[in-house]
């Protein structure tokens, strides 16, 4: 990866984390790649799949400011390679996953010690106004 500015990413968002929002500091950020690096290595067609705020970028932009994200270690690894429409197909698919395969889950909720709260997936940076 080329040289980046880590406070510049951090500071895109205030110090939070893009995906969750959760406060981050410099040390426990971590960089995202909005659009995974191995895309751009497969001649994705940004026209197409990229996301409406990034479709200025092209096959070099890969490390461009525009597509890094500062996100918390949690979001990071869940987001993993995925784009950021199946990342939040992946956090949708969290409660029916602890349903179907975590028994602790099950039994804490059949004592009304966890409510489901299933609503639609919104990532932190998509509720600023980012002009």
């Amino acid at each position: 990866m080329a040289k980046i500015n880590r406070q510049e990413i951090l500071d895109k968002f205030s110090g939070h984390c893009a995906y969750c929002g959760e406060e981050i500091d410099l040390k426990k950020m971590q960089v995202d790649h909005v659009i995974p690096q191995y895309l751009f290595d497969r001649k994705f067609d940004m026209q197409k799949k990229a996301p409406k705020f990034l479709k200025h970028l092209n096959e070099s932009n890969k490390d461009h400011v525009d597509n890094l994200f500062p996100a918390c270690r949690v979001c990071n690894n869940w987001k993993n390679t995925h784009s950021l429409e199946q990342f939040r197909k992946e956090i949708g698919e969290q409660i029916r996953r602890l349903n179907e395969y975590n028994s602790n889950y099950r039994f804490a909720k059949r004592y009304g010690l966890i409510q489901e709260t299933p609503k639609k997936i919104v990532f932190y940076f998509e509720t600023l106004n980012l002009g």
